[in-house]
């Protein structure tokens, strides 16, 4: 209780910093600003900052930009083209997707970027450089996270493994195999994996991956999720997956968030596509309906987060809008519209403040109490 107090009240003097109102009570959301993103090929990634002062930006062409949460202003830029030679050398593009977005959670100044290419980045604020830590070679990568000690990192993608990373010595530490025809035959022949065999499993995915989630309140428990229709769930310190696994979900983006014993899914279906499951269970809770959303185009969420005063923002392709809906009442609190897919959202300050974005712009936004 006294830690919880302690982050309370430094997650209070960051927002006063910055100059955000803490509310009680959501009932309205409002734009603050917004950024046209066409010429970089669309956004599909973005991350507040730990400092909650600056918003990381991942674009389509590999480019990586901060702004500042206050004014909305560029502060810093880091373009694939500034990657040492010898990357540009190695593989055959560099301007690919930014897909996912994390700052190292004990070291602030470390932003860390997984990319299509199959590259995980790194930015050093400290330094100001861009840099590769690994690759992941024929993969493309959709999700990464850390555990909220920072000792681990896992990364999923189009190849379904699901892999955990020691985050001091970027090593990886589990291999969770996939579980295509492909994997089975080569157990069949004998083959031996490139790692340690003891670091894989075959209980992962059957098809590519989307979204890995480490939970906030348990540090060796991931949560994982694809175009498989299901949600798995990974205590890193065992081999192979938990047993328990929740059913039904289908997960094109980060559409997967974990806050006490509630687990959120974000799917790419026409309807029923957020959906509230208990942890300890793995049961339904609720179906929650999208209120606006056209019955021709259909929902289709990519992402999804859970926030404070029991709400939710999810964004997608359907409506092409953010949707920040209470989930005890179902009612919609603000639909803030864009004119084509939004494939990106994050929040900060139990989501009194979040951004979001896709294929036009990016923009921020602010919850209000009236």
């Amino acid at each position: 209780m006294a830690k919880r107090r302690l982050e309370d009240a430094i997650v209070a003097s960051r927002a006063l910093t910055v100059g955000i109102k803490l509310i009680d009570n959501f009932r309205s959301a409002k734009t603050l600003f917004s950024h046209d993103v066409h010429a970089n090929g669309g956004i599909f990634s973005l991350r507040f900052s730990d400092e909650l002062d600056q918003l990381a930006v991942g674009y389509g062409d590999g480019s990586i930009r901060l702004f500042s949460v206050t004014n909305g202003k560029q502060t810093n830029e880091y373009l694939a083209s500034s990657l040492p030679p010898i990357e540009h050398l190695r593989r055959l593009s560099m301007d690919l997707p930014i897909m996912s977005l994390k700052w190292h959670p004990l070291a602030s100044h470390c932003l860390y970027a997984a990319c299509v290419d199959g590259t995980i980045r790194q930015i050093d604020k400290k330094t100001d450089q861009l840099s590769v830590l690994t690759y992941e070679i024929d993969n493309e990568l959709t999700s990464m996270d850390f555990s909220f000690d920072g000792k681990h990192f896992a990364t999923v993608g189009k190849d379904a493994h699901v892999r955990v990373y020691d985050s001091e010595k970027t090593m990886i530490i589990h291999k969770y195999n996939n579980q295509r025809n492909d994997t089975q035959l080569e157990q069949i022949l004998g083959r031996r994996n490139s790692q340690n065999d003891e670091l894989t499993c075959t209980t992962g995915h059957y098809h590519r991956a989307f979204a890995c989630k480490f939970h906030p309140d348990h540090r060796n428990i991931l949560l994982t999720a694809g175009w498989d229709n299901v949600v798995k769930f990974w205590d890193i310190r065992q081999k192979d997956a938990m047993t328990e696994e929740i059913a039904g979900p289908h997960i094109c983006g980060e559409g997967i968030d974990a806050r006490g014993n509630d687990i959120l899914t974000a799917s790419w279906t026409c309807k029923n596509s957020l959906q509230l499951w208990d942890f300890r269970t793995m049961g339904l809770i609720k179906t929650l309906d999208v209120p606006n959303a056209d019955n021709e185009k259909g929902e289709f969420m990519y992402s999804a987060q859970l926030c404070d005063n029991k709400t939710i923002i999810a964004v997608g392709s359907g409506t092409c809008a953010c949707h920040v809906i209470n989930s005890e009442t179902n009612q919609e609190l603000a639909r803030l519209p864009l004119t084509k897919p939004i494939y990106a959202l994050d929040s900060m300050l139990g989501g009194r403040v979040f951004a979001y974005g896709g294929l036009d712009k990016f923009s921020l936004a602010h919850m209000k109490d009236n």
